[in-house]
């Protein structure tokens, strides 16, 4: 059944031409000056903003140009770094004041270069009189020192043959074969030496020393503190004392043994070094790097 059109409007539909039409006439009762003209916009569609920029005020601006002054840029100026410099020295007195008397370091005299001869001189002094332990010892070690371990044992041959001390040339064969990595040939020469002097210290040094070299710190702490008992100038062993406590995280141990080796032979750059890194372990590294370079300067001799 056909339904009549209604002249009354329906309340839920919105009257046609709303968005097309001019605003509706003004009412002749209101105030003139409430009387505002407002412009009509479409609904936004989705993903459009939700109001009509084109309605915003134009933004002007007038840029006039002044002669002599150049325009500015958007380059920034480059910053020079800043440069510090530090004075290890300095920094090293400045933390031994602030340590306890108790921990200071205690200080080891600057290597004499002049007072050391050369490795040259002692080869000359050894070809001399190969049979001089004294002197066949003192090439054996700088030999040993500028990591010539091969040459040292061909010195040790001469010596022996020319007739030099036995249980010494012994010692130092066990000595030069455990810086080759020859450890078991090392603890052959050791036995030998102990047949031959066995309550000497140097075989309990050596002892010591191949148990470093094999990285049993442990075991190379009794015997090389007994060593040294009974030879306490002996440099090398006060040295793998200071290894050996160092691994075994015994720091003050480690560092007085350490600044032992340094006194007895300011020239062992490894112990100067030793006492560098356990004063960083000990979190004192201004002191550190005071060590560390003057193990640099006597490594460079």
């Amino acid at each position: 059944m056909d339904r009549e059109p209604s002249s009354a409007p329906d309340p839920y539909q919105l009257p046609l031409g709303v968005f097309g039409a001019e605003p509706p006439s003004a009412d002749p009762d209101l105030p003139t000056e409430e009387l505002v003209s407002v412009p009509l916009r479409e609904p936004p569609v989705c993903g459009e903003w939700s109001y009509d920029d084109s309605e915003l005020e134009e933004t002007r601006f007038v840029a006039r140009r002044i002669d002599g002054v150049s325009a500015p840029t958007s380059k920034a100026t480059p910053i020079q770094p800043i440069r510090v410099v530090v004075d290890p020295k300095a920094m090293a007195a400045r933390a031994a004041a602030q340590q306890p008397a108790s921990n200071a370091v205690r200080p080891v005299a600057e290597p004499n270069r002049s007072a050391r001869p050369t490795i040259e001189a002692l080869r000359l002094a050894f070809e001399q009189t190969p049979s001089d332990t004294a002197r066949a010892l003192a090439f054996i070690a700088a030999q040993e020192r500028s990591n010539d371990a091969a040459n040292a044992l061909k010195t040790i041959e001469r010596a022996e043959a020319a007739g030099a001390d036995a249980f010494a040339m012994t010692c130092a064969r066990a000595s030069a074969l455990g810086a080759m990595l020859k450890y078991d040939d090392a603890a052959k020469a050791i036995k030998a030496a102990h047949k031959l002097k066995p309550d000497h210290p140097e075989v309990l040094v050596q002892t010591g020393i191949l148990a470093c070299r094999r990285a049993r710190w442990k075991d190379a702490i009794d015997p090389l503190q007994r060593g040294v008992a009974g030879a306490p100038d002996h440099a090398q062993a006060h040295y793998y004392i200071g290894e050996a406590l160092n691994h075994a995280d015994r720091l003050e141990d480690a560092r007085a043994a350490y600044e032992r080796a340094a006194t007895l032979d300011p020239e062992n750059w490894r112990a100067l070094k030793g006492i560098g890194i356990v004063l960083d372990r000990l979190g004192r590294s201004p002191e550190a790097a005071e060590w560390y370079r003057r193990a640099r300067e006597a490594q460079r001799q």
